[in-house]
């Protein structure tokens, strides 16, 4: 399985700093320049991020796939989804980048607004698509408030991105067709069930555990995963932690060990079958790929 490259903030970067803890924008093209023109496939486990083309031409690279965007367009990219850039000359425009805890909270009452952007969706801003338009502008009103310093500039910024996510659902149904899924109950336990791995951050925590947290059976919660995702819950348990030990090992300065206990793996043998099992590469040989030398 090929490697994916994860950042926690921009581009290159495991840091990024959130006005209100909710959102961060970049001028789009300043990284690309930064890197002749190239933003190598990646992805972000902690954002979803919406890109503003405005003026010049780019190629998204996303799955398998390359696909020229001419601006104005609208890029949108949910969370582990891997994408890269080859910019065609000179690009401009705005990287808007969304905390997870925005989804967590719009969740609470419009979990189809947040199921129904994960993945990678593209959409041409022209005078015919009066929703791209919409989407557009509110993206450059987000922009402005976040550059200026006005009074009330966290509320109102609250207020605009609340606005952009629900103009880009209304945006997506009407450009695609609705997937049938699971029910926003379960999309619930789901989504909550994701969040407890992260506050838990330890492989210990077992299938019962979560179960009893969420106050609900282990049938239940595999019914629920299964219904979202397609899998039990063991297997997105190994899912997420084989994803943050990848993160871990890409940090020089701990060793395979140190990855591993830190991760809630007491035996480093079952912790080294497992990676090797779910990446096709050993904990040492994944650092070797990736240039990383062993603490």
């Amino acid at each position: 399985m090929p490697y994916k490259r994860f950042y926690k903030g921009l581009y290159g970067t495991d840091s990024i700093e959130f006005a209100k803890g909710l959102v961060n924008v970049h001028p789009f093209g300043e990284i690309g320049r930064q890197h002749e023109g190239q933003v190598k496939r990646h992805a972000h486990n902690n954002l979803f991020q919406v890109f503003m083309v405005e003026s010049g031409t780019t190629e998204l690279h996303h799955a398998a796939t390359k696909t020229t965007i001419q601006a104005p367009a609208i890029i949108t990219v949910s969370k582990n989804h891997e994408h890269g850039f080859l910019h065609q000359g000179e690009v401009s425009g705005w990287i808007i980048s969304l905390s997870d805890t925005v989804l967590e909270h719009m969740l609470q009452r419009e979990a189809e607004v947040v199921y129904a952007m994960e993945a990678i969706r593209i959409f041409r801003v022209t005078e015919e698509n009066a929703g791209a338009v919409q989407v557009f502008d509110t993206g450059q009103k987000c922009v402005q408030e976040y550059n200026l310093q006005f009074p009330g500039r966290l509320l109102m910024l609250q207020y605009l991105v609340g606005q952009l996510l629900v103009q880009l659902y209304r945006l997506s149904l009407s450009e695609q067709e609705q997937a049938v899924g699971a029910d926003n109950v379960s999309k619930i336990y789901f989504r909550r069930f994701q969040q407890l791995m992260k506050e838990e951050n330890s492989y210990k925590i077992s299938v019962e555990e979560y179960a009893r947290h969420l106050s609900i059976s282990t049938g239940h919660l595999s019914r629920v995963c299964r219904s979202v995702a397609g899998k039990s819950p063991k297997d997105i348990i190994i899912s997420y932690f084989i994803t943050e030990a990848q993160l871990a090992l890409s940090d020089v300065e701990k060793s395979v060990s140190e990855v591993c206990f830190e991760l809630g793996f007491d035996d480093p043998a079952y912790f080294t079958r497992l990676f090797k099992k779910r990446t096709g590469l050993a904990p040492m040989a994944f650092r070797k790929k990736i240039g990383v030398k062993s603490a």
